[in-house]
């Protein structure tokens, strides 16, 4: 399966009084997650958010090149997958699901980078059933 061919669902709300915006991938019935039972959350801490904690213009030029470059190297051959990001209070969240955690760790570290090293930080969870995804998704239906 193509993964540029899965569909996103953008979504806005509220979390803890802040905007909160969200887009995920429709991943349609019968994909195997069992593929990808690894669960990394990447979060970029923004630097200057505008006063609702979302990015400015500049930051979301950074973020689009750091998303980009990043899905690049991992999903064009299927394999790990962006499944949602979540914008809220200053930072971003980008949700992927991996099978391979050190493979992933290691095309992260051989993208391109800026001067300055990415304001990320990395939390691995397993989660064979997507359930932070899908709690995620139940949110905004």
């Amino acid at each position: 399966m193509n993964f540029d061919s899965l569909k996103w669902t953008g979504a806005e709300g509220e979390y803890d009084n802040h905007p909160l915006l969200i887009r995920f991938r429709q991943i349609p019935k019968g994909f195997s997650k069992s593929k990808y039972p690894s669960r990394l959350n990447i979060f970029w801490k923004m630097s200057e958010p505008d006063e609702n904690g979302l990015p400015t213009e500049e930051e979301t030029n950074r973020l689009e090149v750091f998303e980009e470059r990043l899905v690049g190297a991992v999903e064009d051959d299927e394999h790990s997958m962006l499944v949602g990001v979540l914008t809220c209070n200053g930072q971003r969240e980008f949700i992927f699901h991996t099978g391979d955690v050190p493979g992933f760790m290691e095309r992260l570290t051989d993208m391109p980078q800026e001067t300055e090293r990415y304001p990320i930080t990395i939390q691995k969870y397993d989660d064979p059933d997507w359930s932070y995804l899908e709690s995620i998704v139940s949110g905004v239906a």
